[in-house]
């Protein structure tokens, strides 16, 4: 598979993975071949690899991953193709979640919507003092943190989705998404240490021990959690298409007609200050 979207390299026992998309916020691609798709490959590249021990997913340029690619990706007219959608991207979350490696997440800068998911998906989130997080597509009604209900609770997850409001480091680490936060120009040595302690370790006991850990969480109900929002979000996101900025056109029009740009001045006319301090 092309490596287009990010880049792979592995050293001393470490696979590093970067989402290589900067001019885009690294915005995840949900294409045949794209962005999803070859994180996997990497994944599995490191599988195959009996030298690497654990892999670090990172971002290139100024953010993590600004969320999915809402330009980008073909345009969904039927229900069915949105519960495919939503279908492919809860098998593409097991895949990472289920890797034969270590997965540690290394955020720095924005790490929004798809980006936050992707991050929660690995085995650990190690964040920048200045990383924001958040579910902005809740604000164009869209879905996103419905998956996240069995880390950060009911109360966490409505207020990032009615709100889309982006939050810090600190209240993401307050609320379990985030493992440990570190200051911005030492996030990428820390992230290394830890990786490199973890690839010291037996890479069998490694793996079995984490299937044990997640096999428990999902026996809890992290499982039955994961499919009831698959249901949930395909009708939702079918709704998605209706979703009004204040001036009464949909955001689908908006995005058509004037982009990014213009989708984010109609979401900054809802509001453009904070709730949260």
């Amino acid at each position: 598979m092309q490596l287009d979207e990010i880049t792979y390299e592995a050293a001393g026992g470490v696979a590093t993975v970067t989402l290589d998309r900067p001019q885009l916020l690294n915005a995840i691609s949900a294409r045949a071949g794209g962005t999803r798709d070859q994180i996997i490959a990497a994944v599995e590249l490191a599988e195959a690899d009996d030298n690497v021990g654990c892999v670090v997913l990172r971002g290139a340029g100024r953010a993590f991953c600004g969320g999915g690619d809402l330009t980008g990706n073909a345009k969904r007219e039927r229900s069915l193709d949105d519960l495919r959608f939503v279908e492919a991207a809860a098998a593409f979350h097991r895949r990472l979640t289920a890797s034969q490696v270590p997965v540690i997440a290394a955020v720095h800068g924005h790490c929004l919507g798809a980006g936050l998911l992707l991050a929660a998906s690995c085995d650990f989130v190690i964040a920048a003092e200045s990383a924001k997080f958040g579910f902005p597509e809740g604000r164009l009604g869209l879905v996103g943190a419905s998956a996240l209900v069995p880390r950060i609770g009911r109360q966490w997850a409505k207020f990032l989705m009615l709100t889309g409001e982006s939050i810090s480091a600190a209240q993401a680490q307050s609320m379990g998404i985030v493992l440990a936060v570190e200051p911005d120009d030492e996030l990428q040595a820390r992230v290394l240490d830890l990786a490199g302690r973890i690839a010291r370790m037996p890479r069998e006991g490694a793996r079995l021990n984490r299937q044990a850990i997640d096999a428990v969480a999902d026996a809890a109900g992290d499982a039955a959690g994961q499919l009831a929002s698959v249901a949930h979000d395909a009708i939702t996101l079918n709704m998605g298409v209706h979703a009004k900025a204040p001036d009464g056109r949909t955001f689908r029009s908006i995005i058509d007609s004037e982009g990014m740009d213009g989708m984010k001045a109609a979401r900054a006319a809802q509001y453009d200050t904070p709730w949260l301090r």
